[in-house]
């Protein structure tokens, strides 16, 4: 009875810290560029996965690199995933927005600089525009109070007529983790629908035929 009783208090003071909980995406150092003799993308980056009781109290770090991708061989476990059936289970793009929404996804802090060019000056125009156009959007819906110490971006056109891209990023992306298990929650219980109405489908198509 004791037993029970400890199992009991520890499983809630684990779904307790669960809740209590926030994921944080730290991208310490992201950089893109194709700015060299062969032309060819070079991509360095340092990514944490950190988790946060309260928003302050640091429970785990995980660093994830290109040496650790490597170690993992995870570009070769890449090519062994069915990706024509994992776009079949995709929520539909009206679906995947109304679920990033209820992510509440917060930035805490973001420096983007990006140099971009094309073979054609009026299509690396056009990028140029949308791209301040939509992070200046984003800005309004994943920060709470602007900081220009916390929040810079700068975007530069390259018009050289070639396929040039130079980024440099570095941000704090924050998500807490009972709006991650509601997400959860709410993609199996519509693969769960989707699969009973496939049932029933056959099942009418079965008396049909009788």
């Amino acid at each position: 009875m004791v037993l029970v009783f400890f199992i009991c208090i520890f499983l809630l003071l684990t779904i307790t810290v669960i809740i209590l909980s926030t994921i944080s995406i730290r991208i310490e150092e992201f950089k893109a560029s194709n700015f060299n003799e062969c032309g060819k993308l070079k991509i360095d980056y340092k990514v944490f996965f950190e988790l946060f009781l309260l928003n302050k109290l640091k429970i785990f770090s995980i660093k994830i690199d290109k040496e650790l991708v490597n170690k993992l061989n995870v570009k070769q476990k890449m090519k062994n995933i069915n990706f024509k059936q994992v776009k079949t289970d995709m929520p539909s793009p009206k679906e995947l927005k109304e679920l990033i929404n209820k992510l509440q996804v917060r930035v805490d802090k973001l420096n983007l600089k990006a140099e971009i060019g094309t073979i054609d000056v009026i299509i690396t125009s056009a990028i140029i525009t949308i791209l301040a156009s939509v992070i200046g959007i984003g800005f309004a819906k994943v920060i709470k109070k602007y900081d220009k110490e916390k929040y810079n971006y700068e975007i530069y056109p390259i018009y050289q007529n070639k396929n040039l891209i130079k980024l440099n990023l570095n941000c704090i992306i924050k998500v807490k983790m009972v709006h991650i298990i509601f997400v959860i929650y709410l993609l199996i219980k519509k693969r769960r629908v989707e699969k009973r109405e496939r049932t029933s489908n056959r099942r009418s198509y079965g008396y049909s035929y009788e």
